[in-house]
């Protein structure tokens, strides 16, 4: 069917030139400078707030690797033994899993034997099975798989373990693997790098060293190309940041047709497929709900990006939601993205938008210069030994930690609107406190929620929350903003909120104020020049309940020493490092 373009809707709607949208965003800025509406990406580059045809180039030419928009929904099974793996992957063909990952916990339970027990009932003509963990040797595995009667994986699947490096071996590896001819056992994960703090431009510039990497050892051993090719897959995570991801699978496809061109393939050759797995970075253990919000941003990410496997983790461990209601809830993200949103009707609905488009072509720029210097590098695995790899990564960790250390970032439920814990919370404190002690480095959450956790659990065993005033003088509109920025700071690290209002200097205010007994008063004092009235509520405070600690909103006047001199503890404004400061309070309050 043929729509045409009603031009006549589009009259009342005359085009604006880049230069009249400029001109008019500048003044609608006022004081504000232009810089301050141009993203700064995290990957090095800049993204400007306006795109239009009048100024794009031409965009990427992407190959296609999809007639519709179809992806196989996998669902993850960690394997400590066969019989009770089994039935744990019969039930996710209820939430229409199309594909299983099993997690082996022991080499020896890739025997033959329990392999059998572990596929029993599993058409794996219709499912691809997928393998991680503590898996025995690459051909040991393969060779069990291609020689066991009743194993043949004619779904395919991945094997994500790195092949051990011998000459022999890479050509017995692809004469094992022609009898599983849609199985695929060069995976190239990039998760373990995003755990650690990885950015969506190293992601990509690291898929494409590895693939490279691989190219080159195999191609060395006499592997034709094609078979090469055939046999990866390359595991990427889903981050929350929306159009970053969806933009991210697209440039890697993009430069991946380059790079194996450039290793001899023909242009008819498929393209490795990409395995979709929703990030754990951002995952919170005290806010599970709005962990679905997360997962559903970033499954819709990866299915418009065009993965070919998608991979959602459970937005609960069981800790805060009952274990099978999580996976319950989870599994339906999928089918409602597909049943319900219609996510699989349209190829690469990105094609076409200035943004996206632009935000594409960024990526391969800055993930190819970044790939470059790998390869001069000496490679994926040369890098990864000078130690090249881990600096680039820790540097973007680094630099994010920052943003959510004071707050640049925000992680909603973790270091800005934090929520009450349930009864099953509260039951399970212990045990969320020892599983948020064990996140891996580079979790994003960790930080404040282990801090929030250590605060609620004193409470818990003492009777008794730590709590905050705020008290609020001058301009209303000023100090209620200041209150509320006050209060946010203190309720992401457990503290409670005894009571916000404002009061006069009188005596009773005093009284007001202090009657509660609250740990810290936090004055909000919205006045051209606020040390005089905050000295002498310092003073008075410090004469009442000299116990209690007295902390002011906004950044530090020119004469802070005077309100050091008068009893002020600190200072709490924007950009200062709220982990830092709340963990001062909480050993100041007694906490730790």
């Amino acid at each position: 069917m043929t729509h045409s373009r009603p031009d006549s809707l589009f009259s009342g709607f005359p085009a604006v030139s880049r230069a009249e949208w400029k001109t008019r965003a500048v003044a609608e800025l006022k004081e504000r400078p232009y810089d301050s509406i141009v993203w700064h990406t995290p990957d090095g580059f800049d993204l400007e707030p306006w795109h239009s045809h009048e100024e794009q180039g031409v965009p990427l030419e992407l190959p296609r690797t999809k007639v519709v928009n179809s992806w196989k929904n996998c669902h993850r099974i960690i394997v400590h033994d066969p019989l009770s793996a089994n039935k744990a992957a019969l039930k996710c063909f209820d939430l229409d899993a199309a594909a299983l990952e099993f997690v082996i916990s022991d080499p020896a339970l890739c025997s033959a034997e329990n392999l059998k027990q572990l596929f029993a009932g599993i058409n794996t003509s219709a499912v691809a099975i997928y393998f991680s963990g503590n898996l025995p040797p690459v051909a040991e595995l393969l060779k069990t798989l291609a020689t066991t009667p009743g194993l043949a994986l004619k779904a395919g699947g991945v094997l994500d373990a790195t092949p051990e490096a011998s000459k022999e071996l890479d050509m017995e590896l692809f004469s094992l693997a022609a009898s599983l001819p849609l199985f695929r056992f060069l995976a190239i994960n990039l998760v373990p790098f995003h755990q650690k703090g990885s950015t969506a431009t190293q992601e990509i510039a690291l898929a494409l060293a590895g693939v490279s990497d691989s190219m080159h050892r195999f191609l060395e051993a006499g592997v034709p190309v094609e078979k090469i090719v055939a046999a990866m897959e390359i595991i990427l995570p889903v981050g929350s940041s929306h159009f970053t991801e969806l933009a991210k699978p697209r440039a890697l496809r993009y430069l991946l047709g380059h790079l194996l061109q450039a290793y001899g393939a023909s242009g008819s050759t498929q393209l490795p497929n990409l395995f979709a797995r929703t990030s754990r970075r951002n995952h919170s253990l005290l806010d599970p709900y709005t962990n679905m919000l997360r997962l559903t941003t970033e499954a819709v990410s990866a299915i418009l990006g065009g993965y070919e496997t998608l991979q959602i983790g459970a937005f609960d461990s069981g800790l805060s939601v009952k274990r099978e209601i999580a996976e319950r809830i989870t599994g339906n993200i999928h089918l409602i993205l597909k049943e319900e949103a219609s996510l699989d009707r349209v190829v690469d609905p990105a094609c076409g938008s200035h943004y996206l488009e632009a935000m594409t072509k960024a990526l391969a720029e800055s993930a190819w210069t970044l790939f470059k210097e790998i390869e001069a590098a000496g490679g994926m695995a040369e890098a990864t030994s000078s130690g090249l790899i881990e600096a680039m990564v820790n540097a973007s960790a680094e630099k994010r930690q920052k943003n959510l250390d004071n707050r640049k970032k925000t992680l909603i439920g973790v270091n800005r609107y934090s929520w009450p814990l349930s009864p099953e919370q509260e039951e399970h404190i212990e045990e969320l406190k020892l599983a948020l002690e064990q996140l891996p480095e580079g979790n994003e959450t960790a930080g404040y929620e282990l801090l929030r956790i250590k605060t609620l659990s004193c409470s818990l065993k003492s009777g008794r929350t730590p709590s905050v005033f705020i008290w609020m003088q001058g301009d209303a509109a000023t100090s209620f903003r200041q209150a509320a920025f006050a209060e946010e700071f203190f309720t992401c690290g457990g503290f409670a909120i005894a009571g916000r209002a404002t009061l006069p200097l009188e005596e009773d205010s005093y009284t007001t104020v202090l009657q509660n007994k609250p740990d810290i008063v936090v004055l909000c004092i919205a006045e051209k020049d606020p040390v005089p009235k905050a000295e002498i509520l310092c003073k008075r405070v410090r004469e009442r309940e000299s116990g209690t600690i007295t902390v002011m909103a906004g950044k530090p006047p020119e004469e802070k020493e005077r309100l050091f001199a008068a009893g002020l503890d600190s200072f709490i404004y924007t950009g200062v490092n709220v982990l830092e400061m709340l963990k001062s309070y909480q050993r100041k309050t007694g906490v730790q």
